[in-house]
């Protein structure tokens, strides 16, 4: 059991250096943003700490909404103020919410910036999958309570069962981790 679990857990940290060296890194974007408004709202089932199996009757974590995000205006979509002359408008309909998570895990790239990856069911892998490829050249912004955390860009469709997310330090990224698995910094 230990030995599967060190496996596990390795072979994870592996596969996010992997996708981490893939991501196209946001522009000129700060880790992370206040908007305005809260952008969603969204489920909140349990969720267990960095990429680890859910258990029923965990603590309540965050919520977490996955949006498609643009830098033009469009109709219906919400407006988030980045910086002074800096905006992002998201699209208020999430394609990933907690109901489609079925872990999280928080670690850095070899550069040390900090990566928050969620591991999606295949229900939600499809719908981003198909989200990505009918919208190319946009962006996916993670929201995780009223928080704007990341919005990268994409260039290609989205494959994988994970997103891998940009959150500034290692540290952000174990709090935005445990802010969505509700478990309580020791």
């Amino acid at each position: 059991m230990k030995v599967t679990r060190i496996l596990t857990r390795s072979s994870l940290a592996l596969a996010l250096l992997a996708l981490a060296a893939c991501q196209t890194a946001p522009v000129q974007q700060d880790a992370a943003v206040q908007p305005t408004e809260p952008a969603v709202a969204a489920p909140t089932p349990p969720q267990q700490p960095e990429g680890q199996t859910m258990q029923p009757g965990a603590a309540q974590g965050a919520p977490v909404a996955v949006l498609l995000a643009a830098t033009t205006q469009r109709d219906g979509w919400r407006e988030v103020q980045l910086g002074a002359d800096s905006r992002l408008y998201l699209d208020p309909q999430p394609i990933v919410v907690r109901d489609d998570l079925t872990g999280v895990q928080a670690g850095a790239n070899q550069q040390g910036q900090g990566l928050l990856a969620l591991m999606l069911s295949d229900d939600a892998s499809r719908r981003v999958q198909d989200i990505t490829s009918r919208n190319p050249n946009m962006r996916l912004a993670l929201v995780v309570g009223s928080t704007l955390m990341a919005a990268p860009s994409y260039t290609e469709p989205v494959t994988t069962g994970q997103l891998i997310f940009p959150v500034g330090t290692e540290a952000n990224a174990t709090a935005a981790a445990r802010a969505i698995a509700g478990v309580e910094a020791n």
